[in-house]
């Protein structure tokens, strides 16, 4: 088929499904590359949903397809479709296509514009998504609000009646988010305050196109921009104050016990980089800063007290995988590691462990840090790098005081 490879039937898929989840990296990124090539995906896109865990860690690069450019500031309202119920604040992943169908042909020729601007890139490409974005989103918002399903939304399996409101609180949403972009660049992690007048223009937006659209935009802001939670939560202006408030404590609620599932923070977390794992946790650290003013009700201190517990066995957890795993298995094995590999590591979990004592656990991180540099320290003189970049990664590990201990030792 012209413009990449036939989509899988659904015998095709059934039989590359079985031994997906247990195939190696090079095989994912195969098996990745393949199905992006697609020009029609359908439900070729179940196969990448076993391995989406792995893509965090792997990040290949993603090609900027239209869908992708339209749906990428609503990635995590995004939900499989097995998981999704018409009363979630979600977007089941199959209805993707389908309302990017509406909207590529309702645009028509700027769609196509688009779609020449960004061939070639990928979705890493953050300065293409704001640029090409921003041109989208409002007019891919204004076409869902009065949206008729395509042909296409048959194969979703929704049926009929989930189209239409599905397609309002979609289009309520990304109307927004050309303002939300620029509200979330504005504020460059806390180092400048979100602004209330113009969080508040872009929640009267929603609320005023679809009421029912308000717990999903309060999910987005307190995913991307924790900073702005304590905003969020406080008292809101205007007649529909009330209707935000509710949707407010709502996502609240339902996040922090997402926070705290077996699936949840920790388990994200243990299936990521350790880079990405601390932008994790400092999101999450600041999320629950935030919503510990003064004012918070009782009943959810304790609940916030009892989440923090949580996440601080399951974040000291992935702190000592990270040390065992990434530092001194590497160091064990003999042989000559790659000592800037290694560095970096030590240098991300530093950076975890800064994050992470946002949350608690502070003493059991020095302890690992400890014992660790002292695993460094006792190398046999045979064993892993030379003394030069032992005394470096104790530096990392355990601070210069420690590092320049270890000079003075013979």
């Amino acid at each position: 088929m012209a413009g990449g490879p036939a989509p899988l039937n659904a015998r095709d898929i059934r039989a590359v499904s079985r031994d997906v989840a247990g195939a190696d990296d090079a095989r994912v990124m195969r098996i990745v590359a393949t199905v992006d090539a697609m020009s029609a995906r359908g439900s070729a896109d179940e196969l990448i949903v076993p391995l989406r865990r792995r893509l965090a860690v792997l990040r290949p690069p993603r090609p900027l397809r239209f869908v992708r450019l339209m749906f990428h500031p609503l990635d995590p309202l995004i939900i499989p479709a097995g998981r999704w119920r018409p009363d979630q604040h979600a977007i089941p992943r199959t209805a993707l296509a389908p309302l990017a169908d509406c909207v590529r042909v309702a645009m028509a020729p700027r769609a196509r514009v688009i779609e020449a601007a960004i061939s070639g890139r990928t979705a890493a490409d953050a300065d293409m998504i704001a640029a090409q974005g921003r041109l989208l989103w409002p007019d891919a918002g204004k076409v869902l609000m009065s949206a008729i399903p395509p042909a296409t939304w048959r194969e979703t399996g929704l049926g009929d009646a989930i189209f239409a409101p599905l397609a309002r609180r979609t289009g309520a949403l990304l109307a927004q988010m050309a303002a939300f972009d620029r509200f979330c660049a504005e504020t460059v992690q806390g180092l400048l305050p979100p602004r209330a007048d113009a969080l508040h223009a872009i929640l009267r937006g929603i609320a005023g196109a679809d009421e029912s659209a308000l717990p999903m935009m309060v999910k987005l802001l307190l995913t991307r921009l924790p900073e702005a939670a304590a905003l969020l939560m406080a008292a809101q202006p205007g007649p529909q104050g009330s209707a935000l408030k509710a949707a407010a404590d709502e996502t609240v609620d339902k996040l922090l016990e997402q926070l705290v599932r077996k699936e949840g923070a920790a388990a994200r977390i243990a299936s990521t980089s350790l880079e990405e794992a601390g932008t994790t946790v400092r999101r999450i650290a600041t999320l629950l800063r935030q919503l510990e003013d003064g004012s918070v009700k009782p009943a959810r201190r304790a609940h916030l007290k009892a989440v923090r517990q949580t996440l601080d066995a399951g974040f000291r957890t992935r702190f000592a995988a990270g040390l065992r795993d990434e530092v001194l298995a590497l160091l064990l094995a003999g042989g000559n590691p790659d000592v800037q590999v290694i560095e970096a590591a030590a240098r991300d979990l530093r950076a975890l462990e800064t994050e992470a004592r946002a949350v608690g656990g502070g003493s059991a991180y020095d302890l690992m840090l400890r014992q660790t540099a002292d695993a460094v320290k006792a190398l046999p003189a045979e064993t892993g790098p030379g003394r030069t970049d032992r005394i470096r990664l104790v530096e990392i590990l355990a601070g210069s005081d420690a590092a320049l201990a270890m000079l003075d030792e013979r």
